[in-house]
């Protein structure tokens, strides 16, 4: 059986590089929104999963060879394959949804799945779609091999049935049968480490060579996160419990991208890369001992930084940190849940600078924000010491409790929102109080202050 792997992109070609070209200062000041181009990791994952159970698969990511629907297209009739599943966060799900349309026309009798964020938070509306037949919910390597084991008959061992599948959601002939989550995978050594030659690794590398002036890529190595920030949804997907890969096997996979394609630099994508000191000593050691000779940066919260450890993490190679400050707003702060005030985030920044660069995140538009709050993130932002800035327009994420709030408030409605618009760019009407209209022109001031203190 032939299976393909669909990342749809958030933009196709033309649009991509006309925000590209307007938004160049804000991208290169360190905004991550207007022209999201990241690598499709979690597909990565899946598909060496699945290769190392003996599926025939192929990874085709839209995004990365700049694919629009007529090159699909074209793909699909060619190589007819079995089975096409398709990745969805909630930005890219109506993408995702016209993909599995076009997959479906051309290919009346194949397999058509949608994992991922939205699909795992909405099966039901995901289902209503009749191009869809499968519904992955949760942490996908264990359960597409069990699904691919049961379409093609069994492999390496005797098949189950679709309902023996974890997270497999999908109609019968009384209605939906909607499983549970798949169970979160405890031991992410027991998987395959994310296959990077199956996308045009290349093209990412370029990219990030393009803004950060180094050939680099990004890299996630842990799932989970204990925290429980109002905005983010990924506990509904990864969970509570922080799980990692060793220490020694993220180093030997950063020292293969070094020699197979000559990176000089990796971007730690995680959710928290540094909660546990021990795991964070022992990579730092086995960078240092082994010479790796690749500098990289990582995201934390102002509440886990130490002078001590930050010493040790810039020996071993860490040249900026990534902090998720969001607000200079006491009262944003908390409807966030950070669990920091503006006086620890003054301190932290401080501290971070002594060592590394600092890049922060913000976020301006949140429910209940004032013009007046949004005035103090923006004080805040100008008075800390930071090398690059990324800031976003709040968006309403399913899965999030601040997602749930809105709904419990009657300012919006279960998946009623269009979902084209959630690139954390866009102002929503209703959500803060401040018009949509006056929100994007201080976003827009926002940016061009920060990209302009750059070339200033």
């Amino acid at each position: 059986m032939k299976i393909f792997l669909i990342n749809p992109a958030f933009f196709d070609h033309s649009e991509f590089r006309n925000r590209f070209e307007d938004y160049t200062k804000w991208i290169r000041g360190g905004n991550l929104y207007v022209a999201p181009f990241e690598p499709p990791l979690g597909l990565a994952y899946l598909t060496a999963a699945a290769k190392q159970h003996g599926h025939d698969v192929e990874l085709l990511d839209m995004q990365g060879l700049m694919m629009d629907s007529e090159a699909l297209e074209q793909r699909l009739h060619n190589e007819q394959p079995d089975f096409v599943g398709i990745t969805a966060m909630t930005p890219t799900y109506p993408e995702a949804i016209r993909v599995a349309e076009l997959a479906r026309k051309i290919l009346p009798q194949a397999h058509i799945a949608l994992g991922g964020v939205h699909p795992t938070l909405d099966p039901e509306g995901v289902l209503a779609h009749p191009a869809v037949d499968f519904v992955m919910r949760g942490e996908g390597e264990e359960a597409i091999v069990a699904l691919l084991d049961v379409l093609t008959g069994g492999h390496e061992k005797t098949a189950g049935t679709l309902a023996e599948v974890p997270g497999l959601c999908y109609r019968t002939d009384q209605g939906l049968h909607i499983s549970e989550r798949a169970p979160l995978i405890r031991d992410l050594n027991a998987i395959p480490p994310a296959d990077y030659n199956a996308f045009p690794v290349e093209r990412y590398i370029e990219h990030n060579g393009l803004l950060r002036s180094v050939r680099g890529i990004s890299m996630i190595v842990s799932r989970g996160c204990p925290y429980s920030c109002s905005f983010c949804a990924v506990q509904q997907t990864m969970g509570h419990k922080w799980r990692f890969r060793s220490a020694l096997g993220v180093v030997e996979q950063i020292e293969k991208l070094r020699d197979e394609h000559g990176i000089q630099g990796v971007w730690f994508k995680d959710s928290i890369f540094n909660l546990k000191k021990d795991w964070t000593r022992e990579f730092c050691r086995l960078m240092i001992e082994r010479k790796v000779g690749v500098e990289w940066q990582a995201l934390t919260r102002i509440n886990l930084l130490d002078d001590a450890e930050l010493a040790m993490m810039k020996e071993a190679g860490l040249t900026q940190i990534d902090l998720g400050i969001e607000s200079g707003s006491p009262n944003t702060l908390k409807r966030l849940n950070k669990k920091i005030t503006v006086d620890e985030i003054r301190a932290g920044v401080a501290l971070a600078k002594k060592h590394v660069r600092v890049f922060g995140f913000f976020m301006i538009g949140v429910p209940g924000e004032t013009e007046d709050d949004v005035q103090q993130t923006f004080e805040l932002a100008k008075s800390i010491e930071q090398d690059r800035w990324s800031w976003s327009i709040y968006s309403p994420l399913p899965g999030s409790p601040l997602y749930d709030d809105l709904i419990a408030e009657g300012l919006i409605q279960p998946y009623a929102l269009n979902h084209t618009e959630v690139h954390f760019t866009k102002a929503y009407e209703g959500i803060c109080s401040i018009p949509p209209e006056r929100l994007q022109a201080l976003y827009a001031e926002i940016n061009d202050h920060f990209s302009g203190r750059l070339t200033a």
